[in-house]
């Protein structure tokens, strides 16, 4: 199943920048993290402010046709729980350099002592915790005896020699969780530094420290928009991939809800905070990015369990001995228990996957996850933005006047959508390009774009719009009879049209849609190659697109027009059957599905 990680590299592919590009889930609980992006789509500044922070400097590695993009900025800071480990273990390093030293040279013996000494503080804490705290004969009870034993018979190099293992364990973890904190580091920041808030109808830059719920803020295009709130004026395109899976950028107006760390593409608009700090959206999914994880798989942690249920056994065997057989052969009775060597073989097992799979830009924070996906038997695919590609494509031209090919209609289309980014805007010009359309080029003051709706422009002459169907009937302009069914079937099929028209005529409309990854096939074919036994599309799509997809691809089945509550219904359905299910989806919006399948993968 390390095909659904590694094997991925060309299928989890997004337009422009996936914030959250390989996130994987397992029982609720993150483990993982991908970012990546397309070949020839540089993120912007605001995207790369947003993604990875101001501090850090993204390397970009170079994939067949991604590039991916790793957080390995400046040198990370280490923890104080790294710290303490490290200083630890080279304490114990130097105790037994020293306490080997000292047969020569004596003078060095006292100092390796006090270094054996301090090693020992990490078992005795833990010992302290397991006896008076938790009230258990753990394992770490039976490793306090053993240095007290060896401190207590003058064995100190025996002593540095033990603690050098148990402190190698915890470097081990420590290095695992911090490797994987690092590559999560900043993915959401929020990285305003201030804002302009509206008061009494004036503009002041302010602090974003000092935003209080209620206050009124003003962004513009090209911003971050600062902290959750409501639209009170004004309308945007507001591209929320990030957080959302969404493809397509989306139109916000007056009384729409906005997330923090979303960007502005085009408009203006005046938003009433209704969340800020720790309790907006993008805030409580850092938190859950950045939450403490298990970097221990099931195996070792079972193995664990059995060793402290062997401690009281063997710490009673120690004591009835002890007065017979003496301190040393006690200790070493106390030391026969299999939990130091559980703990540190499995914690190098564990990292060495974790840098394995973090070579592939994957990023684990649990390693449960490491035996979970070998038990997967069925994939279940969200549609949109997991099956198919971001990057839009004209399907089909619909000719409204005999006066227009398609070539014309596509011509004008183009040549008035030039100056726009918006992706159905860049699919028409891409196609235009594609039939090597010679497109005029139109000035900016010839041009007016309205949020949400759609372009003006003036091309060889001729009046031109393009836009949506509120477009239209915005500016009174009725469909054709000859365009009207194939529009509003279009409609239904959860497709996009954009109405094409030339001095206050409908002359044509353009069908852009999603289209199909060229990778899928390939990679469904390699998970049944590798065991996997039933895949389902889980959409909430309309019916037909999610019909057509599934027979095409050959699947087992499909469920349409769902909503998030029902995904987790049908994947618990399919738990109740036997069936270890692993949930593919691409947003925040899945997130309930991911918590009730056994793991997940969220683009």
């Amino acid at each position: 199943m390390f095909i659904l990680c590694a094997g991925f590299s060309k299928f989890f592919r997004k337009d422009l920048i996936t914030v959250v590009g390989a996130l994987i889930l397992i029982g609720g609980n993150l483990l993982g993290i991908r970012l990546f992006y397309k070949n020839k789509k540089r993120p912007t500044k605001q995207h790369l402010h947003a993604l990875m922070g101001s501090g850090s400097q993204p390397l970009v590695v170079s994939g067949d046709d991604v590039n991916i993009i790793s957080n390995t900025g400046p040198k990370k800071e280490k923890t104080k729980e790294e710290k303490e480990a490290m200083l630890y273990l080279n304490s114990n390093v130097g105790a037994v350099v020293l306490l080997l030293a000292s047969r020569f040279y004596p003078v060095v013996t006292i100092p390796g002592m006090a270094l054996a000494i301090y090693g020992c503080l990490p078992i005795y804490k833990r010992t302290f915790t397991s006896v008076f705290k938790e009230r258990k004969l753990k394992n770490d009870l039976l490793n306090g005896l053993v240095v007290t034993g060896t401190l207590g018979t003058g064995h100190f190099l025996v002593t540095a020699l033990f603690t050098f293992v148990s402190n190698l364990g915890t470097v081990v973890v420590q290095k695992s969780k911090g490797y994987s904190e690092e590559m999560l580091k900043g993915v959401f920041d929020q990285k305003v530094s201030t804002v302009w808030l509206l008061r009494d109808g004036s503009e002041f830059e302010t602090p974003i420290e000092e935003v209080k719920i209620n206050d009124v803020v003003i962004v513009h295009t090209g911003e971050l928009i600062p902290l959750d709130g409501i639209i009170l004026k004004g309308a945007v395109t507001v591209d929320q991939h990030a957080l959302t899976g969404e493809s397509i950028p989306v139109e916000k107006a007056e009384g729409d809800k906005v997330l923090a760390s979303t960007v502005v593409i085009a408009g203006y608009a005046q938003i009433e905070i209704t969340q800020t700090g720790e309790n907006t959206v993008v805030a409580k999914i850092e938190n859950v990015l950045q939450s403490t994880s298990h970097f221990k798989t099931g195996l070792q942690l079972k193995g664990e369990s059995w060793a402290d249920k062997a401690a009281a056994p063997i710490l009673g065997l120690g004591v009835f001995l002890l007065p017979f057989q003496g301190a040393a052969v006690t200790t070493a009775i106390f030391n026969m228990s299999p939990g130091n060597g559980i703990r540190l073989s499995a914690s190098a097992q564990t990292l060495t996957h974790i840098i394995l799979a973090a070579q592939e830009n994957i990023l684990i924070k649990d390693g449960r996850v490491l035996e979970q996906l070998m038990e997967v038997d069925t994939v279940i695919f969200d549609k949109t933005g997991t099956l198919t590609e971001d990057e839009h494509a004209v399907s089909r031209i619909l000719c409204a006047n005999n006066d227009y090919s398609e070539d014309d209609i596509l011509f004008f289309a183009a040549a008035t959508e030039q100056k726009v980014s918006h992706p159905l805007a860049r699919a028409i010009i891409e196609k235009a390009e594609a039939l090597e359309l010679t497109l005029p080029d139109v000035a900016l003051s010839d041009s007016r774009y309205e949020v949400g709706m759609g372009v003006t422009a003036t091309v060889n002459g001729k009046t031109t719009q393009v836009g949506s169907l509120s477009f239209m009937e915005k500016a009174g302009i009725p469909i054709p009879d000859e365009i009207k069914d194939d529009v509003q079937a279009t409609i239904a099929k959860g497709f996009s049209v954009v109405m094409v028209v030339v001095e206050s005529q409908i002359v044509g409309a353009i069908e852009i849609q999603a289209q199909l990854r060229p990778e899928v096939k390939q990679i469904i074919k390699s998970l049944r190659g590798h065991g996997i036994k039933h895949m389902y599309i889980l959409s909430g799509d309309q019916l037909e697109p999610t019909r057509q997809m599934a027979e095409m691809l050959e699947l087992d089945g499909y469920f349409h027009n769902v909503s998030p509550e029902d995904k987790s219904n049908i994947i618990e359905r399919l738990q109740g059957e036997g069936k270890k299910v692993c949930f593919i989806g691409d947003g925040i919006n899945d997130v309930i599905a991911m918590k009730k399948a056994n793991a997940s993968i969220s683009l």
